[in-house]
């Protein structure tokens, strides 16, 4: 029997990059997958494709999880369809580059309901799917939650209040089975590098400040998400787990 059999998972921003890797190891592994995505329908289609070419079932889910009306359509549509929820990957990410003090209103606004606001009032909505016997709950961080990354002021700070939530999911919802925890990564190699400015001397500071040289994969965050979604990961609760290669080291 595979690892995940017959769960049933979604995973936002799940149709590119890092939400793609996990959604495909999931699927591999025996998990009917739900992909949330925002704007590239092609991406979403060819992720879809690839998951049901692994025997699985995919749900396509069109929905800016920024704005709370469309997190109650996407979890609607996710229990017309899947009837429950197993596991839960809050992926999805969004928000401004530029120094902290030139940050509008609107930029700051869309990184915390994006990256935190729309955990809080996911979660809550998964909570209504889970089975009586528990379930699991990954949320994608980054290194820019507790270090200085180029630019990076309002969706650092959204990041940190995401883990802040992970710990406080964690110790309410460990009595229900329910383990929450959060993926800290560091630069992965992902079409969202190109957001940054001076992108290629930013990369090589990067690459020498990191042990081996290099950053990471989509492929290689994926079993790290995938091992906390699993039983043997039942004691971790609440945590963070970084995963940069050493480069905050």
């Amino acid at each position: 029997m595979k690892q995940f059999e017959n769960k049933k998972a979604l995973v936002t921003g799940g149709s590119r990059g890092i939400g793609r890797a996990i959604s495909l190891y999931l699927a591999a592994r025996g998990a009917d997958v739900a992909i949330n995505y925002i704007s590239d329908e092609k991406a979403a289609a060819g992720t879809a494709a690839e998951i049901e070419k692994l025997g699985r079932s995919c749900l396509i889910l069109k929905n800016d999880i920024s704005d709370h009306r469309e997190i109650k359509a996407l979890f609607s549509r996710l229990k017309e369809k899947f009837g429950s929820l197993d596991l839960f990957v809050s992926n999805a990410v969004s928000g401004v580059l530029g120094p902290a003090s030139r940050i509008g209103r609107l930029g700051w606004e869309r990184a915390l309901n994006t990256n935190t606001r729309s955990f809080l009032l996911q979660v809550q909505q998964a909570l209504k799917l889970f089975p009586p016997a528990g379930g699991k709950i990954v949320a994608i961080s980054s290194i820019g939650s507790f270090t200085c990354l180029p630019g990076y002021a309002a969706v650092g700070a959204s990041k940190a209040a995401l883990e802040a939530l992970v710990r406080y999911f964690g110790r309410e919802l460990a009595e229900r089975n329910i383990n929450v925890n959060a993926v800290s990564g560091g630069p992965v190699d992902t079409a969202s590098l190109d957001y940054f400015p001076d992108k290629d001397r930013i990369l090589k500071e990067w690459m020498d400040k990191t042990p081996s040289r290099r950053i990471a994969t989509p492929e290689e965050i994926a079993p790290i998400v995938g091992f906390l979604l699993s039983d043997e990961a039942s004691w971790i609760q609440g945590q963070t787990i970084v995963a940069d290669g050493g480069l905050t080291l």
